[in-house]
């Protein structure tokens, strides 16, 4: 799970990926259906993948959830929250290097296996 959380960080903030979503963001009122796309094909996309194999995890006994797809938001933004903000709004110098993203990726973890876990 932290592999798979520490591998999300590193595609959503590479720089391009970051120019991508500034640049959709700053035309999302006259490109809506632009924003709809990036939106659909990537974080609701994601977030599916991981409700399903929550669910997964789930009827195994592995993890406790009744809503899996609450359960998908909430790991991503416990994953992705912090350091997207910080990135969105102070440019692609302030993403974290590698190490202080893994770290981050695995208290995301912890806090969700805290919440979640059997």
């Amino acid at each position: 799970m932290r592999r798979d959380a520490y591998r999300q960080l590193i595609t959503v903030l590479t720089p391009r990926v970051m120019q991508l979503r500034r640049l959709v963001i700053g035309e999302v009122g006259r490109l809506p259906q632009l924003a709809r796309a990036l939106f659909d094909d990537g974080p609701r996309r994601a977030m599916a993948a991981m409700a399903v194999l929550f669910e997964r995890l789930a009827d195994r006994g592995l993890l406790a959830i009744d809503d899996p797809a609450v359960a998908a938001s909430r790991f991503n933004w416990l994953i992705m929250g912090e350091p997207l903000n910080r990135a969105m709004l102070l440019g692609d110098d302030s993403i974290p290097k590698p190490a202080e993203l893994r770290r981050h990726a695995a208290a995301g973890v912890r806090v969700f296996l805290a919440s979640y876990g059997k």
